[in-house]
């Protein structure tokens, strides 16, 4: 067999119930996670089993039902539970949930209608150990001794030395074998594309990071747009010159106020005086001149 890999309990569990329905074809789930039924046919008869997951599951063995009842020698005496499995009877945490139910229906599969057969006949016949079901699947069964067969059942040497040398078993071992090189062929190629994945995921980060910035940017541009266009509005420009004309004007008041109380000398007043008045003066044309402008440009545009 292949090396196994730790999962976590949970993950085990998960694999084992995958493993039911890979090896088996009509799997039912009844109760998620815990209760699944295997439907099958025997001689055009449907049947089923269902298989019960406790809670401690896969550290303790599952609890398979048939139905309807049927004598065989793995059937508990007055119940329908499977308990004579050697998939069962051997079951650890690492063993398959599927291949143990796929190996309960194959024997039901074989073995059933030579023990309706047995049945039909025993009033004429002696009694007989009941190894006809085993033999089916393991023929040197049929040669041993009651004592041996017992022997069997309480050593699992023997027992895992039968499994080992059973054809068919040998044979599921193989493809089961295959599958599972299969499925680590997908997941290695899945972790391949991980590195390839991360740096798509990276990158796309990244080109959001730089959109995020480029809208920020944006965004205070147009703020800065905002601010220059109301400052240098057209209309605000005017509204500044007049106010700024009335300012001249009014600093040119002060000086002359100040030159009357003899504060400053006539030469001062008189420079000083003109400047501010000339100043006022310009100020008031090209505000003059602007407000025709605009008076010309609201005409055009209405």
């Amino acid at each position: 067999m292949l090396p196994r890999t730790y999962y976590t309990e949970q993950d085990v569990r998960k694999r084992q119930i995958d493993t039911l329905k890979i090896f088996n074809e009509h799997v039912v789930e009844i109760n998620e996670n815990s209760e699944y039924r295997v439907e099958f046919s025997v001689d055009g008869k449907n049947m089923s089993l269902n298989v019960v997951l406790g809670p401690e599951f896969p550290n303790e063995k599952p609890s398979i039902f048939v139905n309807p009842p049927i004598p065989h020698p793995w059937i508990a005496e007055n119940s329908n539970q499977v308990v004579g499995a050697p998939g069962l009877l051997n079951y650890t945490q690492h063993s398959d949930l599927g291949r143990v139910v796929q190996a309960i229906t194959r024997e039901f599969q074989r073995s059933l209608p030579n023990l309706v057969s047995s049945d039909d006949k025993s009033s004429d016949v002696s009694p007989q150990p009941n190894t006809s079901a085993h033999s089916m699947m393991f023929p040197e069964l049929s040669e041993l001794t009651v004592d041996e067969l017992q022997e069997v059942l309480e050593n699992t040497d023997l027992q895992d030395k039968l499994l080992e040398n059973n054809p068919q078993l040998i044979k599921l071992d193989l493809e089961t074998e295959e599958l599972m090189s299969s499925i680590e062929e997908i997941a290695q190629d899945n972790l391949s594309k991980q590195q390839a994945l991360d740096d798509l995921k990276t990158d796309v980060i990244d080109r959001i990071s730089t959109i995020v910035q480029m809208k920020m940017n944006y965004e205070e541009l147009h703020r800065k747009h905002q601010k220059l266009a109301e400052m240098y509005d057209p209309h605000r420009i005017r509204e500044c010159l007049k106010q700024a004309a009335l300012k001249a004007d009014e600093e040119a008041e002060v000086i002359a106020e100040l030159f009357l109380l003899g504060k400053i000398p006539v030469e001062t007043f008189i420079n000083k005086f003109a400047e501010k008045r000339a100043l006022g003066q310009a100020r008031r044309a090209r505000e003059e001149r602007l407000a025709h402008q605009l008076a010309q440009l609201d005409r055009a545009t209405t």
